[in-house]
């Protein structure tokens, strides 16, 4: 049997789910849900190994964000990674030479943060569990490209991985990665049928 462990760019997939949906109420179905499906991709001959989620946290949240990824962090075979953001510099106007602090269109404070350490934790445990034997299949669900060195590298020692990403996109990690299956035709079993059938 090979044996198969999901990462997932929590952030990433997160943010794609919702250019995808424009209907905000439509959630992503976490934890069992979204495991079957990204199982029903492989064959009889693969085994289920556990999913490492990672996301950045603001230092500011309010505890509703970190407590939604403690409930993930409950479901069956899951792991939850965090890591702070940053707080990023100000918005500067290069030509009048000032700091932009406020959104121009409703006057709202404009809060930035940089999300560091995120990229590099999932590369650094996807070379270290491939070199631990800890599965013979990744399943990458992300479309960030600097996961290219890190895949080709894994793959040159004779694992696989497989991208789970969104059709026309992540066109350099699709052509690095062993192979590559589209979320979008996963859709039926990441959403609830009442969501289907009102799209």
């Amino acid at each position: 049997m090979l044996k198969v462990l999901i990462f997932v760019d929590f952030w990433n997939l997160q943010l794609s789910w919702n250019n995808f949906h424009k209907d905000k109420t439509i959630k992503l179905l976490w934890g069992e849900k979204l495991t079957c499906a990204l199982m029903s991709k492989l064959g009889d001959d693969c085994i289920y190994h556990g999913t490492n989620v990672y996301a950045s946290v603001d230092t500011t949240d309010s505890g509703a964000f970190r407590r939604f990824l403690d409930k993930i962090s409950m479901e069956k075979g899951y792991r939850v990674v965090t890591k702070s953001r940053k707080p990023a510099k100000d918005i500067h106007c290069k030509n009048c030479n000032k700091d932009i602090l406020d959104c121009p269109h409703c006057s709202q404070r404009l809060k930035r943060s940089n999300e560091k350490g995120i990229d590099t934790t999932i590369a650094t445990e996807l070379l270290k569990l491939s070199f631990d034997n800890i599965f013979d299949i990744a399943i990458l669900v992300s479309g960030d490209a600097d996961f290219v060195p890190a895949v080709e590298y894994i793959q040159g020692k004779g694992k696989q991985v497989i991208l789970a990403g969104w059709k026309n996109s992540s066109f350099e990690l699709k052509k690095t990665c062993w192979s590559y299956f589209d979320l979008d035709d996963l859709m039926p079993q990441l959403v609830t049928h009442n969501e289907i059938t009102s799209k």
